[in-house]
């Protein structure tokens, strides 16, 4: 289980607490929602949980293990809504997938067309490029997936088709899903439970 426990944190000591206390769950296989406005820490847990910011107080670990004492790759993987940020525009996207170690027969066809692995992320389309994103990240072979509106900024017929594809591979790898976003019907068509951010008493909230 991937679990945060009490988790604080802030981007400098003299600044608020983005999180305060945070507590979360999450079981092998299960799709999450959380859901609420932009701005209110969503991300920031996501980027914890992944292994990208590190908590000043409380403690993140799978199946009862910290995940940075464990080898590379983290078993929690981050994929963002922009997914040019996140791949290096000098790279085709053959050199992107093959950074991560793994071989590139893995990669699912459906998600990532053969025809796109000589091209550069600026020669592929926004829907295409997240696609490859998280063949990246599936290529790790993670227990766990964190999608930070990772299809906010596609058309209706891409980001149905995304989910789609995601779903299915954690389905059948049994990768639990922390999927992010501040739209709630999106949400509760793609998890199994959704959070509400600003309702959920994830906890105390008490500095102490």
């Amino acid at each position: 289980m991937l679990q945060a426990e009490g988790i604080w944190f802030r981007y400098a000591r003299d600044r608020p607490w983005v999180l305060a206390g945070v507590d979360l769950g999450i079981a092998p296989g299960e799709v999450v929602g959380l859901c609420g406005p932009s701005g209110g820490g969503k991300s920031t847990l996501g980027r914890v949980l992944a292994g990208h910011l590190r908590p000043d107080r409380g403690l993140v670990t799978v199946d009862g293990v910290a995940p940075h004492s464990r080898r590379a790759p983290h078993p929690v993987q981050l994929v963002l809504q922009q997914p040019e940020r996140a791949i290096d525009p000098r790279w085709r996207v053959r050199q992107a997938l093959a950074a991560t170690g793994a071989q590139l027969e893995g990669v699912d066809e459906r998600l990532v067309h053969p025809s796109w692995l000589d091209r550069y992320p600026h020669e592929i389309s926004g829907g295409e490029l997240q696609r490859v994103n998280l063949a990246r990240a599936l290529l790790t072979r993670p227990r766990y997936l964190v999608a930070d509106e990772i299809s906010a900024s596609l058309d209706a017929v891409t980001q149905a088709r995304i989910w789609t594809l995601l779903l299915e591979h954690c389905r059948e790898a049994g990768i639990g899903v922390l999927a992010i976003s501040h739209d709630r019907p999106l949400l509760e068509t793609v998890a199994g439970r959704v959070l509400d951010w600003t309702a959920v008493p994830f906890g105390s909230g008490q500095d102490g």
